[in-house]
């Protein structure tokens, strides 16, 4: 069964395609993704893993917009573009 899971991240893994993380001045940053599987959800799934490891430890992507691109390239691929600036993580306070 672990085989099986660990097989079907390895697959979806490969499927995504991210461009490298642009800065566009004033602590705004875009990063494009193109995704097979899941439509514009799985091509902006990706854009926002990218945008969360790019900010890094103690910080998150808060997002700016997304702007989805009409149309499946050849490979049937859905592509995101995702504007965002990097934010400290909120603290949770449990009451």
């Amino acid at each position: 069964m672990k085989t099986v899971i660990l097989g079907s991240i390895v697959v979806l893994a490969g499927c995504a395609h991210t461009s490298h993380v642009q800065d566009l001045g004033n602590g705004v940053h875009s990063v494009t993704a193109s995704a097979n599987w899941g439509g514009y959800t799985g091509s902006r799934e990706e854009t926002i893993a990218q945008a969360n490891d790019f900010c890094g430890s103690g910080q998150m992507a808060a997002i700016e917009n997304f702007a989805d691109h009409p149309g499946i390239t050849p490979k049937g691929e859905q592509t995101s573009t995702l504007t965002f600036k990097c934010m400290a993580r909120p603290v949770l306070q449990l009451k």
